[in-house]
């Protein structure tokens, strides 16, 4: 892992950060896998007299730790990438609940002012309907009834 790396791992704080660096640590370690399968070739070599033994070995031992340290690190990455991401929701469901409180509080004020206002309309039609009663029982009283013949 490059120090680069460990500094960007410091500095995640969002799912997406550790995804980010997710994707470096891969891309290192197939460059390990391909520098191992390098120096495992050198090992062979040097095994048949091209190269020195001893420093192919040491090499190869360096990069198998090396590939272990990624590996590790993978691991953990990806841990905190998903502690982080259910975190993350979390926090958007908590807003998102939060959001529903205000928009149902709206709602029911809405439903309230409905209510009143279907109970003002049913008020002014019982007056109106009085009304027409009352209009209908003057011109009742005050149109004299024609006399029979």
């Amino acid at each position: 892992m490059t120090p680069t790396h460990a500094e960007d791992l410091g500095r995640a704080r969002t799912a997406a950060d550790f995804a980010a660096i997710r994707a470096l640590l891969d891309t290192d370690l197939n460059n390990a896998i391909a520098r191992k399968q390098e120096l495992q070739q050198a090992e062979d070599r040097a095994i048949f007299g091209e190269g020195d033994l001893a420093a192919a070995r040491a090499a190869l031992d360096d990069c198998n730790d090396a590939i272990a340290l990624v590996e590790r690190t993978i691991e953990a990455v990806d841990k905190r990438r998903i502690a982080v991401a259910q975190s993350e929701a979390r926090v958007d469901i908590e807003a998102l609940g939060a959001e529903i409180r205000t928009k149902a509080a709206s709602l029911g004020e809405r439903w309230k002012s409905v209510h009143e206002l279907i109970e003002q309309l049913r008020q002014k039609l019982f007056a109106a309907d009085a009304l027409s009663r009352a209009i209908i029982a003057a011109n009742a009283i005050s149109m004299p009834t024609a006399p029979s013949a």
